[in-house]
Formats: C-alpha cells, structure tokens, sequence
C-alpha cells in the first residue's frame, strides 16, 4: 500500500500557479521549507499552498520577499516587530498613494486642460517647478489648479 507523502514541486507549481524555479528560489530566502525528501524529491504538506497564497497576497500589498521573510518570522500579532513592520508599511503605502494620487490628478488635469500646450499651463508649471526645488518632492498641490488671488482669474 503506497502512501501519499505529500505534492511534489511540480504539482505544487501547478496548483499555485508558481515556477517550481520561484518555489526553489523562496525556499533559498527561508519562505518555504518543504516537509521533507523522498529519493531525493522535495515534498510539501498541504499548508504550503496557503503559505505561498500569504507570500503572493503580501507582495500585492507591496511587501518585499525580505519584509514577507520578517513578517512571517514575527509570527504573531503580539510580537512588537510585527507591529513595527506592518505600522512601517502603512506609512510607506499612504505616502505612496499619496504621490499616485497627485499624479492621476496631474494626468486628469493634463487631458482637461485647455492650454493648447501644456508647457504654457500654470498648473503644469508650478508641477515643474515643485520638481525643481531642492526636495524634489514638494508636489503637495500639483494636479490642483492654480490658487486664485483676488480679482484674478487664470483660465488653465
């Protein structure tokens, strides 16, 4: 009677959609481990599928292979380094949606703008200029239209 040990690379590539190249490449940086060797073939519990699903589902949320290998090494809420991780990485992904949102709000003004060349669009300028201040990064205001001053408007 032959006794099933578990899924082989190459059926657990197959049913998680991974290369058995990137399933070898997370066992190297300690993401996986397989549950053991039959003449010399990996195997791998069933768990191990909802382990790469955990793997894949973190780096959508824009987590690197190093930040999954911690988070998973932390491996409880009540572990201080794992609220430290997760708090680091909502501050980086609310910075980082901040940044895309001025950008769509940049390109959505590019296509509403009524500046024949974009070049002379005070919007695009000031967006330019943000760009050229020695932060680089002071683009608070860019894709929001010019502030009016009083008695002044600026069709842009």
């Amino acid at each position: 009677m032959s006794r099933q040990v578990g899924l082989g690379i190459g059926e657990l590539g197959r049913r998680t959609g991974m290369a058995a190249s990137a399933l070898r490449y997370y066992e190297r940086l300690g993401l996986l481990v397989p549950d053991g060797r039959v003449h010399g073939r990996r195997y791998y519990g069933p768990a191990t599928a909802e382990r790469i699903a955990l793997i894949r589902l973190c780096q959508d949320g824009g987590f690197t292979l190093a930040e999954i290998r911690a988070f998973i090494a932390a491996g409880s809420r009540r572990n201080p380094s794992w609220t430290r991780l997760m708090q680091a990485k909502l501050l980086e992904l609310e910075a980082f949606i901040a940044r895309a949102q001025r950008a769509k709000s940049l390109i959505e003004h590019a296509l509403a703008c009524r500046r024949r060349e974009l070049s002379l669009c005070p919007n695009f300028r000031a967006a330019l200029q943000a760009r050229l201040s020695p932060q680089g990064t002071d683009t608070e205001n860019v894709g929001r239209p010019p502030k009016r001053m009083k008695g002044l408007h600026v069709n842009d």
